[in-house]
Protein backbone atom coordinates (compact mmCIF):
# COMPACT_ATOMS: atom_id res chain seq x y z
CA UNK A 1 0.00 0.00 0.00
CA UNK A 2 2.71 2.48 1.21
CA UNK A 3 4.35 2.12 -2.61
CA UNK A 4 1.12 2.35 -3.98
CA UNK A 5 0.77 5.64 -2.42
CA UNK A 6 4.13 7.20 -2.89
CA UNK A 7 3.53 6.38 -6.36
CA UNK A 8 0.44 8.25 -6.80
CA UNK A 9 2.76 11.52 -6.83
CA UNK A 10 2.93 14.83 -4.80
CA UNK A 11 0.66 17.76 -4.99
CA UNK A 12 2.50 21.25 -5.49
CA UNK A 13 1.43 23.84 -3.61
CA UNK A 14 1.83 27.43 -5.72
CA UNK A 15 0.68 29.64 -2.42
CA UNK A 16 2.98 28.16 -0.05
CA UNK A 17 6.67 28.70 -1.78
CA UNK A 18 5.85 24.93 -4.25
CA UNK A 19 5.54 22.95 -0.77
CA UNK A 20 4.95 19.61 -1.77
CA UNK A 21 2.38 17.02 -0.15
CA UNK A 22 1.64 13.64 -0.77
CA UNK A 23 -1.25 13.14 -3.03
CA UNK A 24 -2.02 9.82 -1.01
CA UNK A 25 -1.69 9.63 2.61
CA UNK A 26 -1.85 6.57 4.86
CA UNK A 27 -2.94 6.99 8.28
CA UNK A 28 -4.10 4.77 11.12
CA UNK A 29 -7.04 5.43 13.54
CA UNK A 30 -5.02 4.48 16.40
CA UNK A 31 -1.97 6.77 15.11
CA UNK A 32 -4.62 9.98 14.44
CA UNK A 33 -6.08 8.96 17.95
CA UNK A 34 -2.51 8.99 19.92
CA UNK A 35 -1.65 12.22 18.18
CA UNK A 36 1.49 10.08 16.21
CA UNK A 37 0.37 10.82 13.09
CA UNK A 38 -1.48 13.72 11.08
CA UNK A 39 -2.37 14.63 7.67
CA UNK A 40 0.28 16.56 5.68
CA UNK A 41 -1.96 19.60 3.41
CA UNK A 42 -1.61 22.82 3.47
CA UNK A 43 -2.74 25.68 5.91
CA UNK A 44 -5.52 27.44 4.10
CA UNK A 45 -5.72 29.64 7.19
CA UNK A 46 -2.12 31.59 6.85
CA UNK A 47 -4.61 33.70 3.60
CA UNK A 48 -3.21 31.13 0.66
CA UNK A 49 -4.82 31.89 -2.85
CA UNK A 50 -7.90 29.88 -2.37
CA UNK A 51 -10.74 31.19 -4.42
CA UNK A 52 -10.93 34.15 -6.34
CA UNK A 53 -12.70 37.55 -4.79
CA UNK A 54 -15.96 38.46 -6.22
CA UNK A 55 -16.16 42.01 -8.03
CA UNK A 56 -18.64 44.52 -6.18
CA UNK A 57 -21.61 45.83 -8.46
CA UNK A 58 -22.07 49.44 -7.59
CA UNK A 59 -25.96 50.63 -5.72
CA UNK A 60 -28.06 50.60 -7.92
CA UNK A 61 -30.20 54.01 -6.69
CA UNK A 62 -33.08 53.73 -8.63
CA UNK A 63 -34.77 50.47 -8.28
CA UNK A 64 -38.40 51.41 -8.42
CA UNK A 65 -41.22 49.86 -6.93
CA UNK A 66 -42.50 46.03 -6.73
CA UNK A 67 -46.00 46.71 -6.88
Amino acid sequence: MKTEAAAAGFYESPAFENQQYPKLQILTIEGLLNGQERARYPDLAQGALTFKKATKEKKKVDQGELF
